[in-house]
């Protein structure tokens, strides 16, 4: 074969491969950096951005060096921590991140791998600082959501500038060695008893008012029934009078027998049993014969 012949099959595989090495695909769930000389000169799919696709590069100048772009997690296990009362506790946490600014995670980190290792490293300084501060019983019952808000917030702070998003941090397991759980689950017996002490002394000094109240509204409400009776009473006998004084205008005679009447049915019983003295029947017979007498004139 002529040397020309050799030279022009050499210069068409390096141009295959210099068409092959300026061409690049960026993942939809990647995001990407055009290095040259060890410089970003560009980049693709950043967060916020929709830039996946057939990319072109100067080839041999320049590289690409590309990132994860979704959500990643991180398992922290087996973080030995004191609590405030220097009580030993083991802590599993899990850490959702994700690379937010792919030129800052290049300069300070590099890869997926050392950043990793620093978000371990800063995950257990600010679960120890968050954790150390409180009693085992308030890590393991009633602050827990506090706690990983203030871990999560604590972790962002530590690892701003690197191009690293904290979404999450979570606290999967607090275990307590054998000896000094029953102490906690003591404590914390003791303190949910008093608590239910409390509630219930207080529910008893409200049952007490509660009461207090009904029984004033009972005896404001008896008074007044008692007022309204003794009004409708009054006018009652008033009525009565009236009436009374009405008829005995229209015949006093007959009701002078008819108060004669009663006084002999209260003079006497069923029995004939005298209740009065007999001086007193007198007063009886002269009204019954007065009686008799306007009869026998009427007819």
């Amino acid at each position: 074969m002529k040397p020309l012949g050799m030279i022009g099959i050499g210069i068409i595989v390096l141009g295959f491969i210099a068409a092959a090495n300026a061409v690049f695909i960026v993942d939809q769930r990647q995001q990407s950096l055009v290095l040259q000389v060890g410089r970003s000169v560009q980049s693709y799919n950043e967060p916020g951005t929709d830039e996946a696709g057939l990319k072109f590069k100067i080839p041999f100048i320049q590289s690409v060096v590309s990132y994860d772009r979704r959500n990643l997690g991180l398992d922290v296990p087996n973080i030995e921590i004191f609590a405030s009362n220097q009580e030993q506790l083991i802590v599993d946490a899990f850490v959702r991140w994700r690379i937010s600014k792919p030129l800052a995670f290049y300069q300070r980190l590099g890869t997926q791998r050392e950043a990793e290792r620093q978000l371990l490293r800063f995950t257990d300084t600010a679960i120890r600082n968050a954790l150390g501060t409180k009693l085992p019983e308030e890590i393991i019952s009633g602050q827990r959501s506090e706690l990983m808000d203030q871990i999560r917030d604590s972790l962002g702070a530590a690892i701003d500038g690197r191009g690293i998003d904290i979404i999450d941090v979570r606290i999967k397991r607090v275990d307590l060695p054998s000896d000094v759980s029953q102490r906690v689950f003591d404590r914390m017996a003791a303190t949910r008893n008093q608590e239910a002490e409390q509630i219930r002394a207080e529910g008893d000094e409200r049952a007490k008012l509660v009461r207090a109240e009904a029984e004033r509204e009972r005896t404001v409400l008896l008074a007044e029934a008692r007022r309204d009776s003794e009004q409708i009473r009054g006018e009652g006998d008033a009525r009565r009078n009236e009436i009374y004084a009405e008829a005995y205008e229209k015949d006093p005679e007959f009701f002078r027998f008819q108060r004669a009447l009663i006084s002999c049915e209260q003079a006497l019983t069923e029995g004939t049993q005298i209740v009065v003295g007999p001086e007193k029947l007198g007063l009886c017979d002269e009204f019954i014969e007065s009686a008799r007498q306007s009869g026998r004139v009427r007819r």
